[in-house]
């Protein structure tokens, strides 16, 4: 599957992201079950390879916003 994004969507995501590994990170730091925290800190290093991925496919910021952006990825269902 693939996911196209314009360089405004790409920076919205951007700006969510960071926000929630802000976030992540202050959770991360206030809990006291260790394998919870293992957990975060799994999801904050998957989320911030993702970020990493998007800076990178971003390119040089130069205000095109014409610009697409083309994400491939596997939609995986959380479990309920």
């Amino acid at each position: 599957m693939a996911a196209e994004l314009s360089t405004n969507e790409s920076a919205a995501v951007q700006k969510a992201l960071t926000s929630y590994l802000s976030d992540l990170r202050m959770e991360i730091a206030d809990t006291d079950n260790a394998e919870y925290r293992r957990g975060l800190q799994a999801e904050r290093t998957a989320l911030e390879a993702a970020l990493a991925k998007l800076d990178r496919a971003a390119g040089p910021d130069d205000d095109d916003s014409d610009d697409v952006i083309t994400i491939s990825l596997m939609w995986v269902p959380l479990p309920r």
